[in-house]
């Protein structure tokens, strides 16, 4: 049996681990219709890194949030997620890239916190026309592809129809 000095200093233990789960969650929680991720090249067989993620109840304060400077060659929109079809009412993720368009590499993105297996259509932006969602994380389990060859080297996919409606956890998109 314990003593009361283990007991306590368990007790300890436990409350700083149960306050930094609590911090934690409200620091990567998608709360607010807004969000924004920016994320990295991915090395050989990896997912992009995740450098920054923020929400908010608008979307200046959530890109302010993540870090993202308008503008900056190291801040290129990628994409934009919808949790409606056509963003009708509007809850959306925006997807910045620190390495510029995309090439035929491109980026593949895991969704997190709420957002997966929520999202009903999608924007690729920049070069990035070959967009790839899948229905688990990591680039696995079913999928979809969308490719678009248009005067803006994008894919406008206002509604992904009913296949992989509300069934994405990860994209890879590129240049097709």
């Amino acid at each position: 049996m314990p003593t009361k000095k283990a007991a306590a200093l368990l007790l300890a233990v436990l409350a700083v681990f149960a306050g930094m789960g609590t911090a934690a969650t409200a620091e990567t929680a998608s709360a607010g219709r807004y969000c924004v991720m920016v994320v990295d090249k991915a090395a050989d067989g990896k997912t992009s890194p995740v450098r920054s993620r923020a929400c908010a109840d608008d979307m200046s304060t959530a890109t302010r949030r993540a870090g993202v400077v308008e503008g900056a060659a190291a801040s290129t929109l990628l994409m934009e997620w919808f949790w409606n079809a056509n963003n009708n009412p509007p809850k959306l993720v925006r997807i910045y890239g620190n390495y510029g368009p995309c090439d035929s590499a491109g980026y593949r993105i895991n969704i997190y916190d709420d957002w997966a297996n929520q999202i009903s259509g999608f924007n690729s932006l920049n070069e990035c026309n070959d967009v790839t969602g899948y229905d688990l994380s990591l680039l696995q389990g079913d999928h979809e592809r969308w490719i678009q060859h248009n005067p803006c080297a994008c894919t406008l996919q206002g509604w992904i129809g009913p296949f992989m409606n509300d069934r994405i956890e990860s994209f890879h998109i590129r240049r097709g």
